[in-house]
């Protein structure tokens, strides 16, 4: 019996150290398995991580521009993404619960202005390229946006993308399969003036004219797609959370002149057809184009040297008058707004020269022709009636052509942000104008914020109120009127900006009315009574032009004449008197 228990002990020993090494080898073999799965499938993975390391290093260097400008563009849109969120809701939380109408919301108000002025311009520059564009285009909406964001993005006007040299040549062999040297005699690696869109050489052709040289910056065509798109989901976000501030018809105006600006083969053409509408103005000039260096990405005209208009001290030193160069500026703008109808859309004081002609007088050198705008025959007449009426308070005209336009409403609220000018009372209306307590024809009244001081909080909340609404207002009229319109009214500000700063020694407005009269009635081809009405119209216009003038003249030597025999203060006494 015991041998039987011994002999059932060792078999069941037996068989349960072969079940053991059977389950060891199937659990090693397991993980032999499973480790060479692991090998098979890092070793996949490593060739296929590979694959698109292997594609960069093969790929040519446009290819491999494009490859960098992706990733880069995942980090532009995840910086644009932060910012955006962070101004949305530093908006939403900050102004919560705070009364709208109250002083503390005005002042916490201009507070998150500034914060979100300074963190737009803070991711434009770090962006860059198209960022910083569209960043000055959205300083040229002096119109629009609140003066904390105009007066911390206006440092982008001067602000330009930082370039490695040998992108130059890059670009060169990209473009013409050659390199600057082997294109012209001479060619200054030091760029001579640089913008958000290009760099300026000065160079030397082979037949020995100096050019300046516009080269492009080598990634803005492959990023312009990825940042617009960006930009535009962005404006989405925020007209989602703040429904007042929705600007993207904005976005939707600057992306189609971006691509005009970004193909230089038309801004040659615009040069052109530029210097042929005002070839019958002597003072104007502009530099040719040399068709044999120039691409989409390379523009090469000829070298002028000239003052900007900006620099007032040098135009001093030359010998020029202000009220001159300040006359040519207005009257050559007016003949493209009125009359070609082919408007330079960009003319700030880096795009415009001015030296001294033959006759000692000034000229006018343009430059830039990226940016125009076509103003249909139509809308150009209706502006030029607009403008004629403005300036002669006729509120009847005003109304008319500002419905035309499409602001059938709020016409003189319109007429004021088109002209950047206070427009009178219609002396026929018999309601009360809100406009008269802060305005006058120089602007805000300096009496105003006296009287804000001592208005009641009901009185004050009553104005905010006012304000907000034709803020709004002018947001409607602005969307409401020919796209076309945009890039004029960017014109005629910027035009008003330079000969602001010159002192204002020409009278704008009244020199575009004349222009517009004009204009409105008389063109090219049309009929000779057609041409004889527009003659009548803008003689009755000088008419009444000159008629103010010699009252104004007639009352001046009239109380000076007074003051002489003492029968009136002086003239100083009384201007001081207003003034106070």
């Amino acid at each position: 019996m015991a041998l039987n228990k011994l002999s059932t002990l060792y078999l069941r020993s037996q068989w349960l150290q072969c079940t053991n090494r059977q389950l060891l080898s199937t659990q090693v073999k397991h993980v032999a398995k499973k480790k060479s799965k692991l090998r098979a499938f890092g070793i996949a993975s490593g060739v296929i991580a590979s694959i698109p390391i292997a594609m960069y290093l093969v790929a040519d260097d446009p290819k491999k521009r494009r490859i960098r400008l992706t990733i880069e563009g995942i980090g532009r849109f995840l910086r644009s993404l932060k910012i955006g969120l962070t101004i949305s809701v530093d908006y939403w939380i900050s102004l919560r619960f705070v009364e709208e109408d109250s002083e503390e919301y005005d002042s916490i108000l201009k507070k998150i202005h500034q914060r979100a002025a300074q963190r737009i311009l803070d991711g434009c520059l770090k962006n860059g390229g198209l960022y910083i564009k569209l960043g000055q285009g959205l300083v040229s909406l002096n119109h629009i946006l609140p003066k904390e964001y105009l007066n911390t993005l206006k440092v982008l006007q001067d602000k330009c993308l930082t370039r490695k040299p040998e992108e130059i040549s890059k670009l060169f062999l990209e473009e013409f399969g050659a390199l600057p040297k082997e294109l012209f005699e001479s060619f200054d690696e030091e760029p001579i003036a640089a913008a958000s869109l290009a760099q300026v050489f000065k160079a030397k052709t082979k037949t020995g004219e100096d050019v300046a040289v516009k080269v492009q910056y080598i990634d803005l065509q492959d990023r312009f797609k990825g940042d617009i798109a960006t930009v535009e989901l962005l404006l989405d976000l925020i007209a989602f959370m703040h429904p007042k501030f929705g600007l993207k018809w904005v976005i939707q105006d600057l992306k189609g002149t971006l691509a005009k600006e970004l193909d230089f083969i038309n801004e040659g053409r615009n040069g052109e057809q530029c210097a042929k509408d005002l070839s019958h103005l002597s003072y104007v000039y502009v530099p040719k184009i040399h068709w044999d260096l120039t691409t989409v990405r390379v523009l090469t005209a000829e070298f002028i040297d000239g003052v900007k208009i900006s620099e007032t001290d040098e135009l001093k030193k030359l010998g020029l008058d202000l009220k001159d160069v300040d006359k040519k500026l207005v009257e050559c703008f007016a003949e493209q707004i009125f009359h070609t109808g082919f408007v330079h859309a960009d003319p700030h004081p880096g795009n415009i020269l001015v030296r001294k002609a033959a006759n000692k007088k000034a000229e006018l050198v343009l430059l830039d022709h990226g940016l125009y705008e076509e103003l249909p025959s139509q809308v150009r007449k209706m502006l030029c009636s607009l403008w004629k009426s403005i300036v002669l308070n006729d509120h009847k005209g005003m109304r008319k052509y500002s419905a035309q336009l499409g602001v059938p409403d709020d016409y003189r609220l319109f007429c004021m942000a088109v002209s950047q000018r206070f427009v009178p009372h219609d002396k026929s209306s018999k309601t009360a104008d809100i406009f008269e307590l802060m305005l006058d024809k120089a602007g805000p009244k300096d009496s105003f914020r006296t009287d804000w001081n001592k208005m009641s909080p009901e009185k004050k909340a009553e104005l905010r109120g006012f304000m907000e609404d034709m803020h709004d207002k002018v947001l409607s009229a602005y969307k409401a009127i020919p796209r076309q319109l945009l890039l004029i009214f960017r014109n005629i500000n910027t035009v008003r900006a330079i000969t602001k700063d010159h002192g204002g020694p020409v009278d704008r407005y009244r020199l575009m009315a004349r222009s517009a009269t004009r204009g409105a009635f008389v063109e090219e081809n049309a009929p000779i009574l057609q041409k004889l009405r527009g003659y009548w119209q803008q003689f009755v216009f000088d008419w009444k032009i000159i008629s103010d003038n010699i009252v104004l003249a007639a009352t001046h030597w009239y109380f000076k004449f007074l003051y002489l025999i003492g029968r009136a203060p002086d003239l100083s006494e009384i201007t001081e008197g207003f003034r106070s």
